[in-house]
């Protein structure tokens, strides 16, 4: 500091003084020794805006606390090279704002600054920051890093660990939240089509704010909204060619509390192929029309031949359905027989004859075409229709006349459960995050 004279000098153990107001009064303080604090007069402004200023311009003082008295009022001010709490720098300054005066005087106390070695305290070396990078990349979780440094002796807690961990996923993927407007700015620097063919891109997005004014359906409840869908080249390929698609939410993976939507078809072998991922704000049907419409123009403009789905493999949720039917003008879907079993279980769990209803209709579903399904079923409900008719009516209307497309004659070929889809958001939920419940950032999704 510059141009001073020590004018006057006086002591005193403010740190200990009765009238002092903490900032942060919550934070509770080991009772220390007093010690005598030897306070220097540096120097005189005219205001206290100047004096505030000339603080901020050095940029190593923090607020601390605040003492009144009926002479005035002393704001002290601690080094900011040291954490707020533990063992302070013996250097130290206030301000003194007396009553009768407009004017403000600097203080400082005659010690010098003691935390020299303060950065190799509380910094990690290059050495290990580079050490838990490369286990970082080799997607290791959190506890496994913390033992692999635990057994290589290197001590560190699992905070630090945790808050470096958080701190480098950020400078990787991303901030783990987001607002639409950031969203749409990266959906929009995402949407170039790559070179390769196997570089993920943003095919589609859709950004609704909630004070935009639009006639259509989608804008009626004034909500936010927003929808992109992923994918890359080949996987646009493989929808080219493919006739029977499958879609699943997994809510075990998912983006900001939204659940992940992964498409996927299914080949002749009932192998499956991932179209592409989706992350919508509803499961409305104007959401699947959306991502129904991004493969299908997508297809169209960098693939060229039409994406015209025969079938479509889902849990027979009406949004679906329906946004499959405006679409392609298909409506055809084979209904998952274990939802549709587990459905039906739940419903039985009263009946007397559950378990022989449960066989009958177990043999109803390896029925392999549908002239064999119509005949046993007219076996199945003259045998029930006497002893469980409330069961029966029940079965009849949300199984026969609603969803009749559970069993394996239905359509040759096609998979009668989702498990291929399950497996593979497994596989996304245990290869690429590692976690129970995990929220993946946009850059994430796409670098994965």
């Amino acid at each position: 500091m510059a141009n001073f004279t020590t004018t006057q000098a006086y002591e005193s153990s403010s740190e200990s003084d009765n009238e002092m107001k903490v900032d942060q009064s919550h934070i509770q303080r080991k009772p220390i020794a007093r010690r005598s604090v030897r306070w220097v007069k540096e120097k005189v402004y005219s205001d206290a805006n100047d004096a505030q200023n000339a603080i901020k311009q050095e940029k190593r003082w923090s607020k601390y606390y605040t003492n009144k008295s009926r002479d005035g009022i002393k704001v002290h001010y601690r080094c900011n090279q040291v954490p707020f709490r533990g063992k302070q720098c013996d250097a130290a300054i206030h301000l003194y704002y007396p009553n009768d005066s407009s004017e403000v005087l600097l203080f400082h106390t005659d010690s010098e600054h003691d935390h020299a070695n303060l950065t190799q305290r509380k910094c990690f070396s290059e050495e290990l920051k580079q050490h838990i990078d490369e286990l970082f990349d080799l997607k290791l979780k959190p506890k496994k890093i913390y033992e692999v440094l635990q057994e290589k002796k290197i001590m560190i807690t699992s905070n630090q660990l945790k808050n470096y961990l958080m701190q480098l996923r950020k400078k990787k993927y991303g901030a783990s939240t987001i607002n639409l407007g950031n969203l749409e700015n990266l959906c929009a620097e995402n949407s170039t089509v790559p070179q390769s063919e196997d570089e993920t891109f943003v095919l589609s997005y859709h950004v609704q704010y909630e004070d935009d004014i639009d006639d259509n359906e989608d804008a009626m409840d004034g909500e936010n909204k927003f929808r992109f869908f992923i994918t890359t080249k080949r996987l646009l390929e493989i929808a080219s060619i493919s006739t029977r698609i499958h879609a699943d939410a997994t809510y075990k993976l998912n983006w900001q509390g939204f659940p992940v939507l992964i498409i996927g078809a299914t080949d002749s072998d009932r192998k499956l192929h991932p179209l592409g991922l989706a992350v919508c704000s509803n499961e409305q049907q104007q959401d699947f029309e959306f991502i129904f419409k991004s493969i299908s123009n997508g297809v169209d403009q960098i693939v060229q031949p039409k994406f015209m789905p025969e079938v479509l493999i889902a849990d027979g949720a009406d949004a679906i359905r329906n946004a499959l039917k405006t679409t392609f003008n298909n409506d055809k879907i084979v209904m998952y027989w274990t939802h549709m079993r587990r459905y039906v279980d739940k419903k039985l769990s009263n009946v007397s004859f559950r378990q022989e209803i449960l066989d009958d209709i177990d043999k109803l579903q390896l029925c392999e075409s549908e002239k064999v399904f119509n005949k046993a079923l007219s076996l199945f409900v003259k045998k029930w229709s006497q002893r469980e008719h409330d069961f029966l009516q029940y079965f009849e209307n949300e199984w026969l006349k609603t969803f009749s497309s559970w069993y394996e004659g239905y359509n040759y070929f096609i998979p009668s459960t989702n498990n291929s889809l399950e497996a593979t958001n497994r596989v996304i939920k245990d290869e690429h995050t590692f976690r129970e419940r995990h929220p993946l950032s946009i850059q994430e999704i796409l670098a994965n």
